[in-house]
């Protein structure tokens, strides 16, 4: 499934992981930076995941956020990194990109 510009609800999940998924569940800060086309930044509070399959306390690494009006709001590859604050930690952890399309009509 393609992520077009102006998308809500669009699920972002990740697991933090160092060789195994890293317990988060003391994280005083959980957040995702994006990077749009145009390198301006938006920054976004993560959740511990709740999907169904997982624990749902940072035990298991698991975060996410979910898309609303105004985050997607161009086309073009976006970058991302994780930005987590815990006891003995603090510092961007995983980092990628992804590709936001045009709509069709």
């Amino acid at each position: 499934m393609s992520i077009r510009k102006n998308d809500i609800g669009t699920y972002f999940r990740w697991t933090v992981y160092e060789g195994a998924p890293v317990d988060i569940s003391a994280a005083t800060t959980k957040q995702v930076k994006f990077i749009r086309p145009d390198l301006t930044q938006l920054t976004k509070a993560l959740v511990f995941s709740t999907k169904s399959s997982d624990k749902g306390d940072g035990t298991d690494g698991r975060v996410e956020y979910v898309g609303i009006a105004g985050d997607l709001n161009q086309k073009g590859t976006y970058r991302w990194a994780l930005y987590i604050v815990m006891p003995g930690w603090t510092g961007h952890g995983l980092e990628g990109t992804f590709t936001v399309d045009d709509v069709l009509f």
